[in-house]
């Protein structure tokens, strides 16, 4: 990068900034009509130790209920006794067959919604790639996630019956907050009015994290109850123009 690039890029980071800092306050207003009650207590905790737990729960967490994905660790956490679940090299090497049984009676053979294809092997190959690629441990993952965001992204939603819904819940169970997607973006250039061509997701993303400082929370809760938000809307908008 010349000196002149790298001036104008160090301008363009400046004025991003200062636009984020400006659209805070405006934020944090419109939140109390955006989010439902409850919203700091809703993302679930997740696994941020425990990529195998991550992992396996993030790829069920998109389609099903809270405690359905809960009885899901619990099975696998009692079929594996003795394991750290920090490793996904382990979880690659285990047959596709017989991780269904590690998932579960009720789940193992279950499929994803639209895809025919069951969910253990979405979870197996989904763990030999990032295996492959030297990510092991939740800590890898998280690091993964934070500075690689797009090679990670492409290399998990090449996997088929892998979704852009399966990839932000994968990062939300690992606790590592992916940038906004195109619907949350909208929500928030709605939210805050008159920024439509500066807020992209990159900016977008800087805006949760530092109006998540300013409310005392955590960035992936706050992005967890905006990504729900967004999703409902473009599901609804979906049906609408179905009808």
């Amino acid at each position: 990068m010349s000196d002149l690039q790298g001036c104008r890029e160090g301008m363009r980071r400046e004025y991003r900034g200062s636009m984020v800092e400006d659209l805070v306050p405006r934020l944090r207003a419109a939140l109390g009509g955006i989010l439902p009650a409850g919203w700091r207590d809703a993302a679930p905790w997740g696994y941020p130790a425990q990529s195998e737990l991550a992992l396996i729960t993030g790829v069920f967490a998109a389609q099903l209920p809270e405690q359905a994905v809960a009885d899901i660790a619990d099975s696998v956490m009692r079929r594996r006794p003795g394991s750290s679940l920090d490793s996904l090299a382990d979880l690659a090497a285990i047959d596709p067959v017989d991780l269904r049984s590690v998932l579960g009676d009720r789940w193992g053979d279950s499929t994803v919604l639209g895809v025919p294809r069951r969910r253990a092997d979405v979870i197996h190959e989904s763990a030999r790639l990032l295996a492959h690629t030297g990510i092991r441990t939740a800590a890898d993952l998280q690091v993964a996630i934070r500075e690689r965001t797009d090679e990670i992204q492409r290399l998990l939603l090449a996997v088929r019956g892998l979704g852009p819904g399966t990839w932000a819940s994968i990062a939300y169970m690992v606790h590592a907050p992916i940038p906004p997607n195109d619907d949350v973006v909208a929500l928030l250039r709605e939210a805050v009015c008159g920024v439509e061509d500066d807020l992209d997701r990159v900016a977008a993303g800087e805006l949760i994290r530092r109006t998540a400082h300013r409310l005392a929370s955590d960035e992936r809760v706050l992005s967890y109850g905006l990504h729900r938000v967004a999703e409902e809307r473009s599901r609804a908008l979906g049906m609408a123009a179905a009808k």
